[in-house]
Protein backbone atom coordinates (compact mmCIF):
# COMPACT_ATOMS: atom_id res chain seq x y z
CA UNK A 1 0.00 0.00 0.00
CA UNK A 2 1.18 3.82 -1.35
CA UNK A 3 0.46 6.00 1.71
CA UNK A 4 -1.37 8.88 -0.19
CA UNK A 5 -2.67 10.68 3.01
CA UNK A 6 -2.30 11.63 6.41
CA UNK A 7 -5.33 8.84 7.22
CA UNK A 8 -3.52 6.05 6.11
CA UNK A 9 -0.18 7.28 7.55
CA UNK A 10 -1.78 7.66 11.28
CA UNK A 11 -3.28 4.00 10.59
CA UNK A 12 0.30 2.24 9.59
CA UNK A 13 1.94 4.33 12.09
CA UNK A 14 -0.11 2.57 15.16
CA UNK A 15 0.26 -0.86 13.55
CA UNK A 16 4.01 -0.46 13.61
CA UNK A 17 3.73 0.23 17.50
CA UNK A 18 5.67 -3.17 19.12
CA UNK A 19 5.50 -4.93 15.51
CA UNK A 20 9.22 -6.74 13.96
CA UNK A 21 9.75 -5.51 10.70
CA UNK A 22 11.63 -5.29 7.63
CA UNK A 23 12.33 -1.33 6.74
CA UNK A 24 14.12 -0.78 3.38
CA UNK A 25 14.89 2.91 2.53
CA UNK A 26 15.04 4.15 -1.11
CA UNK A 27 17.84 6.72 -1.95
CA UNK A 28 17.28 9.51 -3.81
CA UNK A 29 20.32 9.15 -5.27
CA UNK A 30 21.41 5.01 -6.04
CA UNK A 31 24.88 6.89 -6.34
CA UNK A 32 25.18 8.95 -3.04
CA UNK A 33 26.93 7.92 0.52
CA UNK A 34 24.43 7.31 2.71
CA UNK A 35 25.48 9.89 4.92
CA UNK A 36 24.41 12.32 2.74
CA UNK A 37 21.68 11.40 0.81
CA UNK A 38 17.91 12.64 0.71
CA UNK A 39 15.47 9.69 0.44
CA UNK A 40 12.95 9.16 -2.15
CA UNK A 41 10.59 6.70 -0.09
CA UNK A 42 11.24 4.29 2.87
CA UNK A 43 8.99 0.60 2.49
CA UNK A 44 7.80 -1.51 5.15
CA UNK A 45 6.95 -4.80 5.76
CA UNK A 46 4.86 -5.11 8.92
CA UNK A 47 5.86 -9.34 10.31
CA UNK A 48 3.46 -9.80 12.43
CA UNK A 49 0.32 -8.95 9.57
CA UNK A 50 2.66 -9.11 6.41
CA UNK A 51 1.30 -5.55 5.50
CA UNK A 52 3.14 -3.97 3.22
CA UNK A 53 3.25 0.15 2.92
CA UNK A 54 5.66 2.58 1.04
CA UNK A 55 5.80 6.23 2.39
CA UNK A 56 7.03 8.65 -0.51
CA UNK A 57 9.06 11.57 0.64
CA UNK A 58 10.36 12.97 -2.65
CA UNK A 59 8.92 11.40 -5.58
CA UNK A 60 7.41 13.32 -9.04
CA UNK A 61 3.83 10.16 -8.62
CA UNK A 62 3.04 11.18 -5.17
CA UNK A 63 0.26 13.43 -4.64
CA UNK A 64 1.16 14.23 -0.71
CA UNK A 65 4.88 13.79 0.53
CA UNK A 66 6.09 12.58 4.13
CA UNK A 67 9.30 14.09 6.07
CA UNK A 68 11.91 11.25 7.05
CA UNK A 69 11.43 12.68 10.47
CA UNK A 70 7.71 12.13 10.78
CA UNK A 71 8.40 8.71 9.13
CA UNK A 72 11.26 8.23 11.89
CA UNK A 73 8.79 8.54 14.55
CA UNK A 74 7.02 5.73 13.55
CA UNK A 75 9.47 3.52 12.78
CA UNK A 76 11.31 3.78 15.70
CA UNK A 77 7.99 1.93 17.77
CA UNK A 78 8.72 -1.30 15.78
CA UNK A 79 9.99 -3.61 18.12
CA UNK A 80 12.12 -5.40 15.91
CA UNK A 81 13.48 -3.52 12.87
CA UNK A 82 15.56 -5.74 10.13
CA UNK A 83 17.43 -3.74 7.49
CA UNK A 84 19.34 -4.87 4.66
CA UNK A 85 22.68 -2.37 5.76
CA UNK A 86 22.73 -1.18 9.31
CA UNK A 87 25.41 0.95 8.53
CA UNK A 88 23.41 2.74 5.82
CA UNK A 89 20.70 2.95 7.65
CA UNK A 90 22.07 4.42 10.74
CA UNK A 91 23.62 7.30 8.50
CA UNK A 92 20.01 8.05 7.72
CA UNK A 93 17.93 7.24 10.63
CA UNK A 94 20.42 7.49 13.65
CA UNK A 95 22.13 5.15 15.72
CA UNK A 96 18.79 3.13 16.58
CA UNK A 97 19.90 -0.47 17.29
CA UNK A 98 18.74 -2.82 14.63
CA UNK A 99 19.52 -6.14 12.98
CA UNK A 100 22.16 -6.54 10.06
CA UNK A 101 20.53 -8.98 7.34
CA UNK A 102 23.36 -9.05 5.37
CA UNK A 103 25.40 -9.87 8.62
CA UNK A 104 23.06 -12.66 9.41
CA UNK A 105 23.50 -14.14 5.40
CA UNK A 106 27.49 -13.79 6.23
CA UNK A 107 27.04 -15.61 9.07
CA UNK A 108 24.80 -18.48 7.59
CA UNK A 109 26.20 -18.68 4.05
CA UNK A 110 29.27 -16.80 4.04
CA UNK A 111 28.28 -13.78 2.05
CA UNK A 112 26.28 -10.90 1.83
CA UNK A 113 22.49 -10.89 0.64
CA UNK A 114 22.02 -10.99 -3.22
CA UNK A 115 20.92 -7.53 -4.26
CA UNK A 116 17.59 -7.64 -6.63
CA UNK A 117 16.62 -5.03 -9.18
CA UNK A 118 14.51 -3.99 -11.92
CA UNK A 119 14.58 -3.42 -15.34
CA UNK A 120 13.56 -0.25 -15.17
CA UNK A 121 15.98 0.63 -12.27
CA UNK A 122 18.73 -0.37 -14.95
CA UNK A 123 17.36 1.18 -17.92
CA UNK A 124 17.07 4.70 -16.24
CA UNK A 125 20.01 4.55 -14.42
CA UNK A 126 21.68 3.47 -17.08
CA UNK A 127 19.94 5.98 -19.80
CA UNK A 128 20.08 9.04 -17.88
CA UNK A 129 23.31 8.56 -15.58
CA UNK A 130 24.90 11.99 -16.40
CA UNK A 131 21.48 13.06 -14.17
CA UNK A 132 21.07 13.15 -9.98
CA UNK A 133 18.23 12.20 -8.19
CA UNK A 134 16.80 9.30 -10.57
CA UNK A 135 15.30 7.78 -7.70
CA UNK A 136 12.50 10.33 -8.05
CA UNK A 137 11.59 9.06 -11.54
CA UNK A 138 11.43 5.68 -11.75
CA UNK A 139 7.64 4.69 -11.50
CA UNK A 140 6.97 3.87 -7.42
CA UNK A 141 5.73 0.48 -8.14
CA UNK A 142 9.15 -0.26 -9.66
CA UNK A 143 10.50 0.53 -5.65
CA UNK A 144 7.91 -1.58 -4.74
CA UNK A 145 8.61 -4.62 -7.16
CA UNK A 146 12.65 -4.46 -5.69
CA UNK A 147 11.45 -4.09 -1.95
CA UNK A 148 9.33 -6.86 -2.44
CA UNK A 149 12.37 -9.35 -3.94
CA UNK A 150 14.56 -7.76 -1.38
CA UNK A 151 11.66 -8.79 1.61
CA UNK A 152 11.72 -11.97 0.39
CA UNK A 153 15.08 -12.66 0.32
CA UNK A 154 15.62 -10.86 3.82
CA UNK A 155 12.49 -13.13 5.24
CA UNK A 156 14.49 -16.75 4.10
CA UNK A 157 17.88 -15.27 6.13
CA UNK A 158 15.79 -14.19 9.29
CA UNK A 159 16.42 -17.02 11.72
CA UNK A 160 16.82 -16.72 15.62
CA UNK A 161 19.40 -18.92 16.29
CA UNK A 162 21.53 -16.80 14.12
CA UNK A 163 20.62 -13.07 15.84
CA UNK A 164 20.83 -14.59 19.10
CA UNK A 165 24.59 -16.11 18.55
CA UNK A 166 27.12 -14.55 20.09
CA UNK A 167 29.12 -14.20 17.28
CA UNK A 168 26.31 -11.86 15.49
CA UNK A 169 26.00 -10.32 18.05
CA UNK A 170 29.63 -8.98 18.51
CA UNK A 171 29.78 -8.74 14.65
CA UNK A 172 26.51 -6.82 14.63
CA UNK A 173 26.72 -4.43 17.85
CA UNK A 174 30.28 -3.69 17.92
CA UNK A 175 32.08 -4.32 14.47
CA UNK A 176 29.39 -2.59 12.51
CA UNK A 177 29.10 -0.22 14.88
CA UNK A 178 32.55 1.02 14.94
CA UNK A 179 32.63 0.66 10.78
CA UNK A 180 29.68 3.43 11.00
CA UNK A 181 30.95 5.56 13.71
CA UNK A 182 34.62 5.71 11.43
CA UNK A 183 32.30 6.44 8.25
CA UNK A 184 30.25 9.41 9.76
CA UNK A 185 33.46 10.83 10.56
CA UNK A 186 34.30 11.67 7.09
CA UNK A 187 37.72 12.93 5.56
CA UNK A 188 38.24 16.42 5.63
CA UNK A 189 39.07 17.92 2.25
CA UNK A 190 39.71 21.77 1.19
CA UNK A 191 36.71 21.09 -0.97
CA UNK A 192 34.46 19.51 2.10
CA UNK A 193 34.28 15.98 3.73
CA UNK A 194 34.26 13.23 1.99
CA UNK A 195 33.04 9.65 3.27
CA UNK A 196 34.34 6.23 2.91
CA UNK A 197 32.34 3.11 3.10
CA UNK A 198 33.70 -0.14 4.16
CA UNK A 199 32.47 -4.06 3.01
CA UNK A 200 32.81 -6.10 5.77
CA UNK A 201 31.49 -9.03 4.15
CA UNK A 202 34.68 -10.13 2.57
CA UNK A 203 36.24 -14.19 2.14
CA UNK A 204 38.98 -13.24 4.61
CA UNK A 205 36.92 -11.86 7.30
CA UNK A 206 39.34 -8.48 6.74
CA UNK A 207 37.15 -5.06 5.44
CA UNK A 208 37.24 -3.51 2.26
CA UNK A 209 36.86 0.17 1.85
CA UNK A 210 35.86 1.97 -1.24
CA UNK A 211 33.61 4.51 -2.25
CA UNK A 212 32.83 6.52 -5.41
CA UNK A 213 35.64 4.53 -6.80
CA UNK A 214 38.46 5.54 -4.19
CA UNK A 215 40.18 2.97 -2.47
CA UNK A 216 40.67 4.38 0.93
CA UNK A 217 42.04 1.34 2.18
CA UNK A 218 44.89 1.58 -0.28
CA UNK A 219 45.22 5.13 -0.86
CA UNK A 220 48.91 6.08 -2.26
CA UNK A 221 51.99 6.81 -0.68
CA UNK A 222 53.75 8.17 -3.35
CA UNK A 223 51.93 9.98 -5.72
CA UNK A 224 50.44 12.97 -3.22
CA UNK A 225 47.37 11.14 -3.39
CA UNK A 226 46.85 11.31 0.41
CA UNK A 227 48.22 14.73 0.47
CA UNK A 228 44.09 16.04 0.05
CA UNK A 229 43.36 14.44 3.46
CA UNK A 230 43.71 17.20 6.39
CA UNK A 231 42.52 18.36 9.43
CA UNK A 232 39.20 20.21 9.81
CA UNK A 233 40.56 21.94 13.19
CA UNK A 234 42.31 25.17 13.72
CA UNK A 235 45.79 24.04 13.55
CA UNK A 236 44.97 20.60 13.69
CA UNK A 237 46.81 17.76 11.78
CA UNK A 238 46.28 13.80 11.04
CA UNK A 239 47.32 11.49 13.44
CA UNK A 240 48.19 7.82 12.64
CA UNK A 241 48.71 5.00 15.53
CA UNK A 242 50.38 1.96 13.82
CA UNK A 243 50.09 -1.39 15.72
CA UNK A 244 53.77 -2.45 15.23
CA UNK A 245 54.59 -6.24 14.61
CA UNK A 246 50.32 -6.65 14.79
CA UNK A 247 49.99 -10.10 13.75
CA UNK A 248 52.82 -11.53 15.23
CA UNK A 249 51.48 -10.54 18.46
CA UNK A 250 48.34 -11.85 17.49
CA UNK A 251 49.46 -15.19 16.39
CA UNK A 252 51.77 -15.06 19.31
CA UNK A 253 48.52 -14.39 21.66
CA UNK A 254 46.42 -17.05 19.58
CA UNK A 255 49.40 -20.13 19.96
CA UNK A 256 50.05 -19.68 23.50
CA UNK A 257 53.66 -18.06 23.01
CA UNK A 258 55.63 -15.64 25.48
CA UNK A 259 56.93 -12.95 22.97
CA UNK A 260 59.82 -11.12 25.04
CA UNK A 261 58.75 -7.09 25.68
CA UNK A 262 60.87 -4.79 23.25
CA UNK A 263 60.68 -5.32 19.12
CA UNK A 264 59.57 -8.75 18.05
CA UNK A 265 61.70 -7.72 14.93
CA UNK A 266 64.37 -7.15 16.83
CA UNK A 267 64.02 -10.73 18.49
CA UNK A 268 63.74 -12.50 15.48
CA UNK A 269 66.11 -11.04 13.50
CA UNK A 270 68.80 -12.04 16.60
CA UNK A 271 67.43 -15.23 15.71
CA UNK A 272 67.68 -15.22 11.84
CA UNK A 273 71.06 -13.60 11.44
CA UNK A 274 72.76 -14.92 14.88
CA UNK A 275 73.73 -11.68 16.53
CA UNK A 276 73.36 -10.08 19.36
CA UNK A 277 72.79 -6.89 17.49
CA UNK A 278 71.22 -6.36 14.70
CA UNK A 279 72.28 -2.94 12.08
CA UNK A 280 69.36 -1.15 10.32
CA UNK A 281 69.30 -3.14 7.12
CA UNK A 282 69.71 -6.79 9.15
CA UNK A 283 66.56 -5.02 11.63
CA UNK A 284 64.55 -4.28 8.01
CA UNK A 285 65.40 -7.89 6.64
CA UNK A 286 64.02 -9.54 9.83
CA UNK A 287 60.82 -7.47 9.35
CA UNK A 288 60.56 -8.96 5.38
CA UNK A 289 61.63 -12.90 6.55
CA UNK A 290 58.82 -12.13 9.35
CA UNK A 291 56.27 -11.27 6.78
CA UNK A 292 57.28 -13.98 3.95
CA UNK A 293 57.21 -17.03 6.48
CA UNK A 294 54.02 -15.84 8.28
CA UNK A 295 52.53 -15.68 4.40
CA UNK A 296 54.38 -18.37 2.78
CA UNK A 297 54.93 -21.07 5.36
CA UNK A 298 57.87 -22.03 7.34
CA UNK A 299 61.06 -22.89 5.72
CA UNK A 300 62.76 -26.02 7.24
CA UNK A 301 65.65 -23.45 8.29
CA UNK A 302 63.33 -21.55 10.12
CA UNK A 303 62.36 -24.70 12.50
CA UNK A 304 64.33 -24.30 15.06
CA UNK A 305 63.04 -20.95 15.94
CA UNK A 306 60.61 -21.72 18.86
CA UNK A 307 58.46 -18.72 17.48
CA UNK A 308 57.97 -20.53 14.41
CA UNK A 309 58.40 -24.01 15.18
CA UNK A 310 55.27 -23.31 17.09
CA UNK A 311 53.51 -21.68 14.44
CA UNK A 312 54.02 -24.30 12.18
CA UNK A 313 52.76 -26.82 14.58
CA UNK A 314 49.41 -24.73 15.29
CA UNK A 315 49.13 -24.46 11.31
CA UNK A 316 49.10 -28.67 10.62
CA UNK A 317 46.65 -28.86 13.60
CA UNK A 318 43.98 -26.14 12.31
CA UNK A 319 44.40 -27.89 8.99
CA UNK A 320 43.93 -31.19 10.64
CA UNK A 321 40.71 -30.04 12.95
CA UNK A 322 39.38 -28.01 9.40
CA UNK A 323 39.52 -31.17 7.59
CA UNK A 324 37.88 -33.25 9.93
CA UNK A 325 35.22 -30.56 11.13
CA UNK A 326 34.61 -28.98 7.69
CA UNK A 327 34.57 -25.43 9.45
CA UNK A 328 36.63 -23.24 11.76
CA UNK A 329 35.58 -20.65 14.14
CA UNK A 330 37.29 -16.88 14.31
CA UNK A 331 39.73 -16.81 17.00
CA UNK A 332 37.42 -13.74 19.43
CA UNK A 333 33.68 -13.88 17.64
CA UNK A 334 33.36 -17.30 17.16
CA UNK A 335 31.69 -16.90 13.86
CA UNK A 336 31.79 -20.00 11.94
CA UNK A 337 33.64 -20.46 8.13
CA UNK A 338 31.92 -23.19 6.60
CA UNK A 339 33.92 -25.47 4.28
CA UNK A 340 31.52 -24.81 1.63
CA UNK A 341 32.82 -21.13 1.53
CA UNK A 342 36.27 -20.58 0.89
CA UNK A 343 37.30 -23.34 -2.02
CA UNK A 344 40.93 -24.55 -2.64
CA UNK A 345 42.31 -23.74 0.73
CA UNK A 346 46.11 -25.17 1.49
CA UNK A 347 47.11 -25.33 4.97
CA UNK A 348 49.14 -21.82 5.02
CA UNK A 349 45.97 -20.33 2.97
CA UNK A 350 43.68 -21.24 5.66
CA UNK A 351 45.90 -19.90 8.40
CA UNK A 352 46.20 -16.68 6.44
CA UNK A 353 42.55 -16.23 6.45
CA UNK A 354 42.32 -17.47 10.34
CA UNK A 355 45.17 -14.46 10.25
CA UNK A 356 43.31 -12.12 8.81
CA UNK A 357 39.79 -12.83 10.92
CA UNK A 358 41.64 -12.76 14.14
CA UNK A 359 42.88 -9.26 12.90
CA UNK A 360 39.31 -8.03 12.03
CA UNK A 361 37.64 -8.88 15.68
CA UNK A 362 40.97 -8.01 17.47
CA UNK A 363 40.78 -4.62 15.75
CA UNK A 364 37.18 -4.02 16.31
CA UNK A 365 37.62 -4.45 19.90
CA UNK A 366 40.18 -2.06 20.29
CA UNK A 367 38.34 0.29 17.78
CA UNK A 368 35.56 -0.25 20.23
CA UNK A 369 37.41 1.00 22.72
CA UNK A 370 38.92 3.79 21.07
CA UNK A 371 35.59 5.10 20.07
CA UNK A 372 35.28 5.41 24.29
CA UNK A 373 38.13 7.19 24.51
CA UNK A 374 37.08 9.97 22.27
CA UNK A 375 34.06 10.53 24.25
CA UNK A 376 34.27 14.07 25.01
CA UNK A 377 36.82 15.11 23.03
CA UNK A 378 36.50 17.19 19.70
CA UNK A 379 39.35 14.55 17.44
CA UNK A 380 37.54 11.89 14.92
CA UNK A 381 38.51 8.33 14.26
CA UNK A 382 38.41 8.72 9.93
CA UNK A 383 40.18 5.90 9.13
CA UNK A 384 40.89 2.17 10.35
CA UNK A 385 43.08 0.19 7.85
CA UNK A 386 43.85 -3.07 8.94
CA UNK A 387 46.62 -2.55 11.53
CA UNK A 388 46.22 1.15 12.32
CA UNK A 389 43.30 4.16 12.79
CA UNK A 390 43.64 6.76 11.55
CA UNK A 391 42.41 10.10 13.64
CA UNK A 392 41.59 14.04 12.24
CA UNK A 393 42.83 15.22 15.13
CA UNK A 394 41.97 19.04 17.35
CA UNK A 395 45.69 20.00 19.20
CA UNK A 396 42.91 21.36 22.07
CA UNK A 397 42.60 17.82 22.96
CA UNK A 398 45.90 17.64 24.12
CA UNK A 399 48.99 15.22 24.46
CA UNK A 400 46.76 13.39 26.86
CA UNK A 401 44.41 12.03 24.51
CA UNK A 402 47.02 10.81 22.34
CA UNK A 403 48.03 8.32 25.27
CA UNK A 404 44.85 7.32 26.47
CA UNK A 405 44.09 6.42 22.19
CA UNK A 406 47.56 4.13 22.71
CA UNK A 407 46.66 2.52 26.21
CA UNK A 408 43.42 1.51 24.64
CA UNK A 409 45.18 0.00 21.30
CA UNK A 410 46.28 -2.40 24.06
CA UNK A 411 49.20 -3.85 21.77
CA UNK A 412 52.26 -1.71 21.18
CA UNK A 413 51.98 1.15 18.60
CA UNK A 414 54.10 3.79 16.76
CA UNK A 415 52.99 6.90 15.98
CA UNK A 416 52.89 9.56 13.47
CA UNK A 417 51.82 13.10 12.85
CA UNK A 418 51.62 15.46 9.85
CA UNK A 419 49.47 18.63 8.49
CA UNK A 420 48.27 15.94 6.27
CA UNK A 421 47.83 12.02 5.60
CA UNK A 422 50.49 12.13 2.94
CA UNK A 423 52.97 13.85 5.70
CA UNK A 424 53.10 11.88 8.71
CA UNK A 425 56.62 11.89 10.16
CA UNK A 426 57.23 9.07 13.28
CA UNK A 427 56.90 10.77 16.35
CA UNK A 428 57.11 7.38 18.73
CA UNK A 429 59.60 8.98 20.58
CA UNK A 430 57.84 11.73 22.42
CA UNK A 431 55.09 9.26 23.90
CA UNK A 432 57.33 6.39 25.28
Amino acid sequence: MVIENSHNFNTMAKLCNGSDGIVIPIPLDHRSHPSNCNLSGIYILLLNNMQKYYIPINHTESLKLFTLEESNVAIETLSKTYVIDSKAYRHIFGQKQVYDCNAISYHMFGKSLPIETTPAHEQIYSTYWKRNNLNAIVPIFKHLEYCDKMSAIILDTIQDQATTSNAYLKFNNTLLNNLFTVEESGLNTNAGLEYCSYNPYTLTGRPSNNFNKVNYAALNKSDGTREKYNSRFKNGGILELDYDAYHLRLIADCIGYDLPEGSIHEYLGKQYFGNETLSPDEYKQSKEISFRILYGGVPKEFLTIPFFKAVNDFIFKFWKSWLTKKHFKTYLYERKVEMSTLKDMKPQKLFNYYIQSMETEASSEAMAEVIKVLDGYNTKLILYTYDSFTFDFDPTDGKELILKIKMAMKYPTKIAYGVNYGKLNDVSDRFC
